[in-house]
């Protein structure tokens, strides 16, 4: 299945609802999606992963990058509603902490 990507704005900054795995196949355009919404000034991102059901490396990197460009200007990335096999993943790569953790 590939994923499926939505943006959105809410509570003064951006959701990106992430559906299905995020893998090699499609970590490239999800990369790309979350730089796009950096690049236009927000500083607020929320990454809904609410039906994010699976992560690989490839696809820790592109949240890596989102974390990367959005720190020198001080903006927060937030990681809603992550399933347990995917905050496990997060958990083993020591990059949990890097994100604003937030349940539904």
């Amino acid at each position: 299945m590939d994923i499926k990507i939505e943006s959105g704005v809410a509570d003064g900054g951006t959701v990106v609802h992430l559906d299905g795995k995020l893998d090699s196949s499609n970590a490239t355009p999800v990369e790309l999606a979350l730089l796009d919404v950096i690049a236009k000034g927000e500083t607020k991102l929320v990454i809904d992963c609410v039906k994010m059901n699976f992560v690989s490396s490839a696809g820790l990197r592109s949240l890596i990058m989102a974390i990367k460009k959005m720190k020198p200007v001080g903006g927060t990335v937030t990681l809603l509603g992550l399933q347990h096999n995917v905050k496990e993943v997060l958990e083993i790569s020591g990059l949990l902490p890097l994100f604003k953790i937030q349940d539904v």
